[in-house]
């Protein structure tokens, strides 16, 4: 019986690494025989870090009733969120949990300094129900 479950053991895995192996191999195929007008038009689809931002902070306007100076305050924060985050992209990795985390609280302090006491409050409910 042993022998029949370790065999078992041994066949799942060596299927299982086989797959992971062929998925990676192809992928990286298919990005090197992508073309470049492709490439761009992908990224052209892809919101702007201005579009995002100004997307969040329009939603942050209606839902807590931002004036014109704290919209631009709320704006500026998600922008500079979102740059980062695009730059990371951009240089070839993910930001990863501990640094997305810390990005996130620098554009929450930002945030927090835009709206007054009571919106922030709101806006701290809504991040934590989100999550």
């Amino acid at each position: 019986m042993k022998k029949l479950i370790t065999t078992c053991v041994l066949l799942t895995s060596v299927t299982m690494v086989s797959f992971a192996q062929s998925k990676a191999t192809s992928k990286s195929a298919v990005q090197q025989t992508a073309s470049p007008a492709k490439a761009a038009t992908v990224k052209s689809t892809m919101p702007s870090p201005e579009q995002y931002a100004e997307r969040r902070a329009k939603a942050a306007q209606q839902q807590y009733g931002l004036t014109a100076d704290q919209y631009k305050g709320v704006y500026a924060a998600e922008l500079e969120y979102e740059q980062q985050y695009q730059q990371a992209k951009a240089n070839g990795y993910e930001p990863g949990p501990g640094q997305s985390m810390q990005m996130k609280m620098g554009r929450d302090q930002k945030i927090k300094s835009a709206m007054s006491a009571e919106q922030y409050t709101k806006y701290e409910a809504a991040q934590k129900s989100a999550r």
